[in-house]
């Protein structure tokens, strides 16, 4: 369908287990799970933002390495796009709480199109959890090709290695005392190579309200949380009639089940990218996140996570996720 009945709809079962460590308050957060597509890369939409803020002069060191396959063709004249590869992202970021419930955020990717060599490996974890394949049949494994073209003009291809830097991401985010909503502003800036898909070329910019929600049914262990997000999207010279204003929506439930281990899950979604008869690049996205979180020490620990897509063809059909945290 090309509506999107799932935006306002969806609900998901995900399991955390948060540590009684220090740490533990200051990290009852959600997977920082992206959508992971070539299209959806170029605008690096946020994914769901944490719902416990630092507190005032607390800081926080992230390394993020993200391995995203792409396996999707599809022709509906005049439009054709072919996205078959992988995508690998490191991700630096940092972050500082301030006085009145405030906190700054800053990630810059670094990213690199490849090749990649993981296309037997997906297919055998398709098989084994009844994943759809989708288009991933069709092609041969382990090759470089992301290409979209409308009627006679290509709007873009690569089929060779590139790397460099993504576009930066800054997030402002406000707590309020007594309150279970956080207000978050976002704005990207234009640091990529558009011709390299490393970024949209312009600037983006949105803003979007969490909510946590704890004791779940009376149970002490059981939280729920939510994300509804509105972004302007800059203009894009890889895309045709681009859509400017996109929604995000993202829940989940978080369960306290042992120490120092957490099972995660999250669901994420956001509506049209742009107007197309194709739904890779109409980008109408549903994915499933699950993951565990394991703490190390009372300030450090370490999230692994593997995203799918639900839709099939909507967004990137599998990202694996593994990410290092350190509270100062």
């Amino acid at each position: 369908m090309r509506t999107i009945p799932y935006l306002f709809s969806l609900t998901t079962v995900s399991f955390t287990t948060f540590s009684l460590s220090a740490i533990a308050q200051a990290e009852v957060n959600p997977i920082n799970s992206r959508f992971s597509s070539p299209i959806e890369s170029l605008f690096n939409l946020p994914g769901m933002s944490e719902t416990h803020l630092l507190d005032s002069g607390q800081t926080k060191a992230r390394v993020k390495v993200e391995v995203v396959s792409n396996a999707v063709t599809m022709d509906n004249a005049p439009e054709v796009v072919r996205f078959d590869g992988e995508t690998w992202r490191l991700t630096p970021s940092w972050s500082m709480g301030f006085d009145n419930g405030w906190q700054a955020s800053a990630e810059l990717p670094i990213v690199r199109h490849s090749s990649g060599f993981l296309d037997n490996s997906i297919d055998k974890f398709h098989e084994v959890f009844n994943f759809r394949e989708g288009s991933r049949d069709d092609f041969p494994r382990n090759e470089l090709v992301y290409g979209y073209q409308n009627g006679s003009d290509l709007d873009y291809i690569i089929q060779g290695s590139e790397n460099g830097i993504g576009d930066l991401r800054l997030q402002l985010s406000k707590s309020f005392t007594d309150s279970p909503f956080i207000v978050h502003l976002h704005l990207k800036a234009p640091t990529g190579d558009e011709d390299k898909l490393m970024g949209s070329g312009s600037w983006d910019a949105g803003a979007s309200v969490s909510y946590l929600k704890t004791q779940i049914f009376e149970i002490d262990t059981l939280s729920f949380a939510a994300e509804l997000g509105q972004h302007y999207l800059g203009d894009a010279e890889q895309i045709r009639n681009q859509k400017k204003h996109v929604t995000t929506l993202h829940t989940g439930i978080f369960w306290e089940a042992i120490p120092d281990v957490i099972l995660k899950g999250q669901l994420e979604s956001h509506s049209k990218l742009s107007e197309s008869n194709l739904e890779p690049v109409e980008s109408e996205a549903l994915q499933l996140t699950l993951g565990l979180t394991l703490y190390t020490a009372s300030s450090h620990q370490w999230d692994i996570a593997i995203s799918e897509d639900l839709k099939t063809d909507s967004t990137a059909d599998v990202t694996f996720f593994v990410e290092w945290t350190s509270l100062y």
